[in-house]
């Protein structure tokens, strides 16, 4: 086993890791991810538990070497759509209440997802 591939498992684990944490999160406290749906999205705390549920099993994907490519793929998709739903939150930061709603907390999110597209990205092609 080369650098690379090592490379690639320890991002997949990291990434599982980090989806898995995240995917149980929406599913035990969903009244605190559900602020990050945008208002005008119907069916906002169904959509934190499919969110949810699709986490986890990306997470999972992620840790099993014959779907980690699959798994990878659908998490840059995922990580993707996500970056502009926070970004929808732009129209909204000037009435901010907390600090991940002000211009610079949606602008910081948004990159922050463009980085874990990216890191998916990686794994999916295999570095």
């Amino acid at each position: 086993m080369d650098l690379l591939e090592v490379a690639v498992i320890v991002a997949a684990i990291v990434l599982a890791v980090l989806l898995l944490v995240v995917g149980i999160a929406h599913l035990i406290t969903p009244g605190k991810v559900e602020p990050l749906v945008p208002e005008w999205w119907p069916a906002k705390r169904l959509t934190v538990y499919a969110s949810g549920v699709a986490e986890v099993v990306i997470g999972v994907g992620l840790l099993v070497p014959s779907t980690r490519p699959w798994a990878a793929g659908v998490a840059v998709l995922m990580f993707l759509v996500y970056t502009l739903v926070h970004l929808d939150d732009l129209r909204h930061t000037s009435g901010a209440t907390r600090r991940s709603d002000t211009t610079g907390g949606v602008v910081t999110r948004g990159v922050v997802n463009l980085a874990y597209a990216g890191l998916a990205l990686f794994v999916c092609l295999g570095g």
